[in-house]
């Protein structure tokens, strides 16, 4: 596939980037994602990894989570479709690259950890992503990625009503590029199939009832939060993390 054939939305991207003084942002860098994931995949990665590790960040934006990780002692690499949004090519190597396409290969086993947040939903193919994950982690690296939790009860709600996902409404085809709702189940199994071992999920940001209008759906949701209790992972976020095995 050439990047011609392959569906990418990038406008509205593109236009996020120019905001200056955007609301979300660390240090007047945007941030296209709620900042709360870039936090907490940044404290995951401290705790984890030792200062010095190589970090691939992929869909760097504008480099705000490259900044960070700059911040805490990492040496970060980004990476994107619109290498105009990037604001560091005078402090981190960059490539710009399609995550529809293969990376690379001089990115291949050159990583310590890969972050992949708030891309997965945006490819045509989330196990080509991950396959091109394993293949730019060292034996042992560890894999941080995020993505909508569809499966949390409001989203549910969301979906017996309108057919539709939270975060995969119309608005968010057009507008965001949310285009590949994952299921954990589905997710958990390409990750095993990519060759990522020991992946351990967890969800961020408790979910308000934004967009539940109607009582009646709002009561169903409060309804299946009840029912599923600790099964389904309540927050709005689901993070992963995994591992590509260490050499024996």
């Amino acid at each position: 596939m050439t990047e011609s054939e392959s569906f990418v939305e990038v406008e509205s991207y593109k236009r996020a980037a120019k905001v200056e003084n955007a609301v979300w942002n660390y240090k007047g860098l945007a941030i296209h994602a709620i900042p709360q994931i870039h936090e907490h995949a940044a404290d995951i990665i401290r705790k984890t990894l030792k200062k010095g590790s190589r970090i691939l960040d992929l869909a760097s934006g504008s480099g705000a989570m490259c900044l960070r990780l700059q911040d805490i002692g990492m040496e970060p690499t980004g990476c994107d479709l619109v290498g105009e949004n990037f604001r560091l090519h005078s402090k981190v190597p960059f490539s710009i690259v399609n995550l529809n396409e293969p990376l690379p290969a001089e990115l291949h086993q050159k990583f310590d950890c890969v972050v992949a947040l708030e891309i997965i939903e945006h490819l045509e193919n989330p196990r080509h992503m991950l396959r091109q994950c394993f293949k730019a982690l060292r034996p042992g690296g560890l894999l941080v990625l995020s993505t909508p939790n569809i499966e949390q009860p409001i989203s549910l709600a969301q979906f017996v009503r309108s057919g539709q996902f939270r975060w995969f409404m119309p608005a968010h085809y057009k507008n965001d590029g949310h285009i590949t709702p994952i299921s954990l189940y589905v997710l958990d199994n390409a990750l095993k199939e990519a060759g990522f071992a020991e992946a351990v999920f967890d969800s961020i940001i408790p979910v308000t009832f934004s967009g539940l209008s109607w009582w009646k759906m709002r009561l169903f949701a409060l309804a299946l939060r009840a029912a599923a209790g600790r099964r389904v992972h309540q927050g709005d976020i689901i993070i992963c993390r995994a591992l590509r095995p260490a050499l024996n």
